[in-house]
């Protein structure tokens, strides 16, 4: 565990980006990395918590892609070796991410032991697992509509399991299920007609909590927060990205943001589209209060997540300077920023070639980030500890522990 001063300390220097040297050497280390999980474990001090933003994982049927990359060092473009190399610390043997599959399970990647997730029935399509504040809800993958955003899909019975929990728990059934304000619950929602949803809250043990809520036509719920529902709109031809934040009492809209990234209870970030340089914000739910994350003119940020605690803002950037890659391709690069301040730093050795970055997400109960990243077949999930000067810890994953499984937010 990081002392939060230690830590505190690496988040004060995030402004100052890595000089050419230390880019390529980041380079030619990120160019090592096959399918990486990553780790960050408890970054700065301690704040309140506030709920997790989660989303659908990757299920077992899911395709792999694979990427053929170059990168550029001292001499001609060359094709990377695989895996993770240099120095390495052991990994944390305790822990574990769920792993979907027709018969999902927690799976242990330091040591490859697996234990099922009891009373989840077996379902051949699989699951869809959403990260909510202190476990997942999990659904039957029933229609097959994994990764599509806007569709609501037929009743299914819902399920929970809390971190670490041995087992599921049925709560109720629904379309579409969001996470809630609160931990431990979440909105269910289900369409009686095509576009217009009715939505429960219930806690984590299927009680039902106040009345049921009819959403405006054509909506659905992102996430709740401390001050109402965000909502996004179910058209496909909607603007990308846009939240409408929604109070059920007075069914009226208080702020729409353009950009959505994330989303947590008390948060909203978001990154308008803009001409130049386009910072992301982040805008506090209950008080009003914004602060705003400085990128480079080069970065366009396409993803985000906050930490359990909401203390932290992971994002997914693109920067499109033709560093690495054939052709001027762009890169993708991980940073981390405060919630409370902008502050960033970039994760070491995540900074690859293409459409690399398959998913991003914070698995534990802890302020531990996971990122899983696709080339050409191999597995690695690989612990960072900033404390430690840059050592990683690597467990290779066989293609036997379905790796295409692993849930990691």
């Amino acid at each position: 565990m990081l002392g939060g001063a230690a830590v505190e300390d690496i988040i004060s220097h995030g402004d100052d980006r890595p000089p050419g040297g230390t880019r390529r050497r980041l380079l030619v280390a990120a160019a090592l990395a096959v399918v990486v999980a990553l780790v960050i474990a408890e970054h700065l001090p301690h704040g309140h918590r506030a709920a997790q933003p989660g989303h659908v994982a990757n299920g077992r049927g899911t395709r792999q892609r694979s990427f053929s990359i170059r990168i550029r060092a001292d001499g001609p473009a060359m094709l990377p070796p695989i895996g993770i190399s240099g120095d390495v610390v052991p990994w944390t043997a305790s822990a574990r991410v769920p792993r979907n599959g027709t018969q999902p399970d927690w799976f242990w990647p330091a040591m490859g032991r697996v234990a099922p997730i009891l009373g989840l029935p077996p379902d051949p399509h699989g699951y869809l697992f959403t990260r909510l504040d202190g476990g997942w809800a999990i659904q039957p993958n029933s229609s097959g509509l994994a990764g599509c955003a806007h569709c609501t899909g037929p009743v299914t019975r819902v399920f929970y399991v809390a971190d670490r929990a041995q087992r599921a728990v049925m709560v109720g059934s629904a379309s579409v299920v969001a996470p809630a304000a609160v931990k431990g619950q979440m909105w269910l929602t289900t369409y009686p007609s095509r576009t217009l949803g009715v939505a429960q809250l219930y806690n984590e043990s299927g009680a039902r909590i106040g009345a049921a809520t009819t959403l405006p036509a054509g909506y659905g719920i992102i996430h709740g927060t401390l001050r109402g529902l965000l909502l996004e709109t179910l058209s496909q031809g909607a603007p990308v990205n846009t939240g409408r934040l929604w109070n059920p009492a007075t069914r009226k809209v208080t702020r729409t943001f353009e950009g959505v990234v994330a989303v947590s209870a008390a948060a909203v970030a978001y990154a308008p589209p803009c001409a130049a340089t386009c910072p992301v914000h982040v805008f506090k739910v209950a008080s009003g209060r914004e602060v705003t994350i400085k990128m480079r003119p080069t970065d366009t940020v396409t993803s985000g997540v906050f930490s359990p605690d909401g203390r932290f803002l992971a994002l997914q950037v693109s920067r499109g300077n033709g560093e690495i890659g054939d052709g001027g391709a762009s890169a993708i690069q991980v940073d981390v920023a405060s919630a409370a301040t902008g502050r960033v730093v970039v994760v070491p050795h995540l900074f690859v070639s293409g459409d690399a970055l398959a998913a991003l997400g914070w698995p534990g109960s802890r302020d531990d980030l996971v990122a899983e990243f696709s080339f050409d077949g191999a597995v690695q999930m690989v612990f960072w500890d900033p404390a430690a000067g840059g050592s990683v810890a690597v467990a290779d994953i066989k293609p036997t522990e379905d790796p295409a499984a692993l849930v990691v937010g």
